[in-house]
């Protein structure tokens, strides 16, 4: 995986996760250097917290479900390559 977060992106994926295990896997998407199973469960739970906290009642994208889309397209952008 190259380095596809921008600044924002890292302070949002950082932000997300306060566990150790999830911020290792922050720290190695920010770096560029996720596995594919790693780059799976980083979209899972990108995705789970969109789901929770990225829509609104008309299950459209509030501004947070919006970054959280980008950061979900930038992580998932070495799989598709």
């Amino acid at each position: 995986m190259n380095k596809p977060l921008n600044i924002h992106q890292q302070n949002l994926i950082i932000r997300l996760f306060d566990d150790s295990y999830r911020q290792s896997l922050a720290e190695k998407a920010i770096m560029g250097m996720l596995t594919s199973d790693e780059i799976e469960e980083l979209c899972g739970l990108i995705f789970n917290e969109f789901m929770l906290n990225g829509i609104t009642e008309n299950f459209e994208p509030n501004d947070y479900g919006k970054k959280l889309e980008d950061l979900l397209d930038a992580v998932n952008k070495s799989r598709v390559q």
